[in-house]
This record gives structure tokens, C-alpha cells and sequence, in this order.
């Protein structure tokens, strides 16, 4: 009599695109926060521009309505800037957030103003602008300052260790109960035999 073999469902992998996702998301995430993290405690940069992109975050209210205090910026290089730009500019160790209102290109020389404010930031090179605001991601600002210290990156790496422990550790369930599923389909089987072939024994005739 023939087995009846059962085929088991494939299983989707949705699951591991997710996963594989989420490691990259979570290396782009370990990078910047330490490239940032570095960049200010060797040069005192509070803004570094890794491959021409940084992150900052609003700390004032000088450009409002546009931005709001704890916004969270993306900036970007630029080639040259325009008259009504949103630029982040270097003065001192502090960047600073504002409006071009004014360039001479033939000087090198760029006058800015926070929306905010009644009257204009004293004249500066162009070298010193770092970039030119993309965009602007509401109110998250207060957790990725810190996200940028110590203890927010030690943080954010125990929490990335845990997710990879916890998915590891689930993986090697998962293929002991397939081998725990295997052995007792093999155990039915052969249950199954025995059965038919003592069946078949009794309903023979002499």
C-alpha cells in the first residue's frame, strides 16, 4: 500500500526581506550616530556631513513659522546657494539655521536672517555655510540629540544587539521544532505500517 506523503507549506520570506531591511536600517542608524558622535568629540564639529548629508537639530525658535524648535533638519551640499535658501552656516562651533536674504557672489560674502527675527546675522563667507536644508521631520529633534550622546548610542546599541539575539535565538527554535515535526511524522508513518501489516495478517484466509 502506498505511504501518504504530506507536503509541508513553504514558508514565506517575507519574513527574512524584513529582517535583512532592518539590518541595513540599523547599520545606516549605528553609523551616523557614531561618525557624529566622533566627529564631535575629535574636531568639535556638531554637525559633520558624511558623504555630503547631515542631520541636525533646531534648537531655537528663530526660524519659526518654517521650523520649529526640536525640528529635526536634513542638509545637503549644494553647488551654490539662492536668495531665500534655508542654509545651515558654521560661526564659532555652533551651526546656525537661517534664511539667505542676501549674496555677493563677487565678494564670497552671504547675509542671512532667521524668519523669526527683526534684524540680519552679521555677513559671512560663503565657506562656511555647510549646507542647504532638504527637509525637516517635526519635533523628533529632542531624540536624536540624544541619540548622539554616550549614553543614547550606548542605548541604541543594546537595543540592536537584543532585536539580533531575540531573532537569532527564534531562528534556532524554529529549526528544532521542524527536526521535532520531521520525527513524528516518521514515527506515524511507521506506525501506520505496522497496523496495515497486521491488519492484512488476521484478514488473510488458510
Amino acid at each position: 500500500m502506498s505511504k501518504i506523503v504530506r507536503r509541508r507549506p513553504r514558508r514565506a520570506k517575507s519574513g527574512k526581506t524584513g529582517k535583512i531591511i532592518a539590518a541595513i536600517i540599523a547599520a545606516l542608524v549605528i553609523y551616523c550616530c557614531v561618525f557624529s558622535l566622533g566627529a564631535r568629540m575629535i574636531k568639535g564639529d556638531s554637525m559633520p556631513m558624511p558623504l555630503g548629508f547631515g542631520a541636525g537639530v533646531v534648537l531655537t525658535g528663530s526660524m519659526e513659522p518654517t521650523l520649529s524648535e526640536n525640528d529635526l533638519i536634513i542638509a545637503v551640499k549644494a553647488k551654490e546657494y539662492s536668495v531665500g535658501d534655508i542654509i545651515v552656516y558654521q560661526t564659532g562651533g555652533t551651526p546656525v539655521v537661517h534664511r539667505v536674504t542676501e549674496i555677493d557672489r563677487e565678494a564670497g560674502v552671504v547675509t542671512a536672517k532667521g524668519d523669526a527675527n527683526n534684524t540680519e546675522d552679521p555677513p559671512f563667507t560663503i565657506s562656511r555655510i555647510r549646507g542647504k536644508v532638504a527637509f525637516a521631520v517635526p519635533y523628533i529633534g529632542a531624540a536624536a540629540r540624544f541619540i548622539k550622546t554616550v549614553p543614547g548610542l550606548i542605548m541604541v546599541l543594546v537595543f540592536i544587539f537584543t532585536l539580533f539575539f531575540l531573532s537569532v535565538r527564534a531562528k534556532g527554535k524554529e529549526g528544532q521544532e521542524d527536526v521535532t515535526e520531521s520525527l513524528l511524522e516518521q514515527q506515524i508513518e511507521e506506525l501506520k505500517e505496522r497496523l496495515e501489516a497486521a491488519a492484512g495478517g488476521n484478514n488473510s484466509l488458510e
